[in-house]
């Protein structure tokens, strides 16, 4: 590495920011979820589901700061792409009732909601 390039590290405060940002998007759905005073059994598990992988993706992307030093744009947008895939698609499963893999009406205003949001 040259003196002129620099390294581009997630500093605690950024760190911070980042899951207080997925965070916001877990509350988000939570409050969606409760408008009605009551959350169903698939909401719980979409819930339940957006706070891992939303965890998840907060991690890849502190690991990626920490293992390459300097991220560009493109390749931070690569990580925010797979994962909004696996998002969406993790709610879907944790949607979908247990036995017949039928997914709710509720279930799908909300995982709609989160898709928005992701993009």
């Amino acid at each position: 590495m040259t003196s002129e390039e620099k390294t581009d590290i997630l500093t605690a405060e950024e760190e911070e920011q980042l899951k207080m940002v997925l965070d916001n998007m877990l509350v988000a759905v939570k409050t969606y979820c409760e408008k009605d005073g009551k959350i169903t059994a698939s909401e719980k598990r979409i819930i339940k589901a957006m706070k891992e992988s939303t965890n998840d993706l907060a991690q890849e992307i502190i690991n990626l700061y920490k293992d390459q030093g300097q991220v560009d744009d493109l390749t931070l947008l690569d990580v925010v792409d797979r994962n909004r895939e696996k998002i969406l698609n993790n709610l879907y499963q944790a949607a979908a009732t247990p036995k017949r893999k039928i997914v709710s009406e509720e279930a799908k205003e909300v995982i709609s909601m989160v898709s928005r949001d992701l993009f």
